[in-house]
C-alpha cells in the first residue's frame, strides 16, 4: 500500500511454522531471544520441517504454547501466531496499546511502523525503541527507500541504494540498531514488484529483478560489519489478486534472495471487498485471500511468514465474522508457518480500521481477551 505524503508532524498511513508439535502444544519461536506481549520471537527464524536452510539448526528448541480450550461459542485465537498493530500515530504514541492491554489483558506483540529513507522517521530515534520496549512490544518498522512521491526516479534502486549514495545513512541505522542490542524486525522494500507507486519496484525506473536482489545484499553486508545479529530481517513481496499459484511462485522465486539471507517471509493480506480492485474485487474470506500466496511462498522458501499489514473492509460480508475466522485455530491447521499477524488499523482506501464497527472491534478484543488465557509463558 502506498502511504501519503506525510504532512508536518503527522505520521504516513503505511504503505500499503517451521510448525513443530510437542506434545499437541505449538511452538513459536526457535531459539527464544525476545518476550514480547507473552509472546517469544525467534532470530534466525527456523525452517520447516525437513528444510532446514543454509546455517540453520535442523531441530527444534525453545517454549511451547499452551492449548486452550475455546470458549463456549467460539474459538480462541491461535496461542501460536502473535497479534500485533500498526496505527498512524505509532511509535511517539501508544495508548492503544495500553488500551488494548487495560481492557483485554493483552497488548500487543508486535507495535508496525513506517519509516522513510527520506521522510517521515528518517531518522532512528532510540527514544521510539524504547517506548515500544516499555509497552511490552516489538519493534517492527518498514522502511521504506523514497520520499513518498510516487515513483520518483531519485529513488530507482541504482541511483539511491547500489550507487553507496545512502551508505552513510544505512550505516547510522546499523549502528543505532546495534547500540540498541534489542530484537528488531526490519521490513526493508516491500512490494517490490506489481506496485507502480514505490520506486524501488521491479519495472519502475528501470529497476530489474537484479538490482533488487543486489540492493538487499547491498544493505545487509553493511549491516554486518555492526553488531546487529538481534536484527530479523522481512522479505516481503505483493499479492496478485486471483492469480494461480504457479504465477505467484514464478515472481517470488525470482526476487527471493534465499534463506541465508532472510529472516522471516511476510505478506500484506487485504480482503477489499467489492468496492475496490487490487486484483480480486469481492469478498473473499482470510483463507482464500492467504491461501494462493502462501502456498507459493512457502514453495520458495523454508523461513516462518509474518503478516505485517492484514486488513479488511465492511462492504460485501461481515468483517467481524472475517476477524473471528482469522484468529482461530484454523490458523494453524491450514497456515502452520504463519507465526504473526499485525492489523492495519488504519482508514485508507477502506475502513480497514478496527472501529470501523462494533462488531468488527468486539471480535478484535474477543480474540486479544482469549488469548491473554492461552499465550505462551515467557
Amino acid at each position: 500500500m502506498t502511504p501519503p505524503t506525510p504532512l508536518a508532524g503527522t505520521a504516513p498511513s503505511g504503505a500499503s511454522r517451521r510448525d513443530t508439535v510437542v506434545s499437541r502444544r505449538l511452538v513459536l519461536a526457535l531459539p527464544p531471544i525476545a518476550v514480547a506481549g507473552g509472546y517469544r520471537l525467534s532470530r534466525a527464524v527456523a525452517q520447516a520441517p525437513g528444510e532446514a536452510g543454509a546455517g540453520e539448526p535442523g531441530s527444534p528448541s525453545g517454549p511451547a504454547a499452551r492449548q486452550v480450550a475455546p470458549a463456549t461459542g467460539a474459538a480462541p485465537a491461535d496461542p501460536g501466531v502473535a497479534l500485533g498493530l500498526y496505527q498512524t500515530s505509532f511509535p511517539d504514541d501508544l495508548s492503544a496499546v495500553a488500551d488494548l492491554r487495560a481492557s483485554t489483558g493483552q497488548g500487543a506483540a508486535l507495535v508496525h511502523w513506517y519509516a522513510l529513507w527520506g521522510g517521515w522517521k528518517r531518522d532512528l530515534l532510540p527514544d521510539d525503541l524504547e517506548r515500544v520496549a516499555a509497552a511490552g512490544a516489538v519493534p517492527l518498522v518498514t522502511w521504506e527507500p523514497w520520499a513518498g512521491e510516487a515513483a520518483d526516479p531519485a529513488w530507482s534502486l541504482r541511483r539511491a541504494v547500489l550507487s553507496g549514495r545512502h551508505d552513510a545513512y544505512i550505516e547510522d541505522w546499523a549502528r543505532g540498531l546495534a547500540t540498541y542490542g534489542r530484537p528488531v524486525l526490519l521490513r526493508w522494500g516491500h512490494e517490490m514488484h506489481d506496485h507502480p507507486g514505490y520506486p524501488w519496484a521491479v519495472g519502475v525506473n528501470g529497476n530489474t529483478a537484479a538490482d533488487f536482489l543486489a540492493a538487499w545484499r547491498h544493505l545487509r553486508r553493511i549491516f554486518a560489519a555492526f553488531d546487529t545479529s538481534q536484527v530479523q530481517w522481512i522479505w516481503n513481496p505483493n499479492t496478485l489478486g486471483g492469480a494461480p499459484v504457479d504465477t505467484h511462485e514464478a515472481v517470488y522465486r525470482g526476487l527471493y534472495p534465499g534463506d541465508d539471507e532472510v529472516d522471516w517471509v511476510g505478506l500484506d493480506v487485504f480482503n477489499t471487498g467489492p468496492d475496490l480492485d487490487w486484483g480480486a474485487p469481492y469478498w473473499r474470506p482470510f483463507n482464500q485471500v492467504l491461501g494462493t500466496p502462501y502456498d507459493a511462498l512457502t514453495r520458495v522458501s523454508g523461513r516462518l511468514v509474518l503478516l505485517p499489514e492484514v486488513g479488511c473492509a465492511e462492504t460485501g460480508g461481515s468483517k467481524a465474522e472475517w476477524i473471528r475466522q482469522a484468529l482461530t485455530l484454523e490458523l494453524g491447521a491450514r497456515f502452520p508457518r504463519l507465526r504473526a499477524l499485525v492489523w492495519f488499523d488504519v482508514a485508507k482506501e477502506q475502513p480497514w480500521h478496527l472501529r470501523s464497527s462494533a462488531a468488527a472491534h468486539e471480535a478484535w478484543l474477543t480474540a486479544l481477551g482469549q488469548r491473554s488465557a492461552g499465550a505462551p509463558s515467557p
